[in-house]
């Protein structure tokens, strides 16, 4: 399960969930059609700043469903499934203080999009430096993005990414390769 946030701020203490999407992984294909996707209605403004990256204004998020709503939904459509994700820590957290409940745990199988290529990248070259951006692993692996700081499309991107990794001829070189 491929799992992304839109937050309010990227300050863990302060910020609050703006949307949330996650996006089965099953076989070699992620499954959009069995998406799960909720805008998050939080007591903080938006950042105006912030609106130039994840798109969600005021307005978008007013009807959202209140925080601990959305996320018992997400933990009940989730199940025992294992996460996936970039930042999945950062993302955890979040999803765990929205529950309010301080012994709520998520997923107790996770899977960092970044330690994930790492490993990949340092068994095919122990001497290489990773990148760690998103963009960087994405272009690296040639993964398509659509709807970048959007909650959707970058949990499609990291599934996507987490299949070139798995199945694909994903190539796994510090920068790109040029093509002949």
């Amino acid at each position: 399960m491929s799992l992304d946030l839109e937050t309010s701020s990227l300050d863990p203490g302060t910020a609050e969930i703006l949307s949330i999407a996650a996006v089965p992984v099953r076989g070699r294909q992620a499954l959009l059609s069995e998406r799960f996707e909720r805008v998050v209605r939080g007591g903080a403004p938006v950042d105006r700043e912030a609106v130039k990256y994840h798109r969600l204004r005021p307005v978008d998020v007013e009807h959202g469903l209140p925080p601990a709503a959305a996320v018992a939904e997400f933990r009940d459509w989730l199940g025992e499934r294992p996460l996936l994700g970039y930042c999945l820590s950062f993302d955890c957290a979040m999803l765990e203080k929205a529950l309010g409940d301080p012994s709520a745990t998520l997923a107790p199988r996770r899977y960092d999009l970044r330690e994930l290529y790492r490993r990949r990248l340092l068994q095919r070259n122990p001497d290489a430096a990773p990148p760690q951006a998103l963009d960087a692993i994405l272009a690296a692996l040639d993964v398509p993005v659509a709807g970048r700081h959007t909650a959707l499309g970058d949990a499609t991107a990291v599934a996507v990414a987490f299949l070139e990794l798995k199945y694909g001829t994903a190539r796994t070189a510090a920068r790109p390769v040029a093509r002949r």
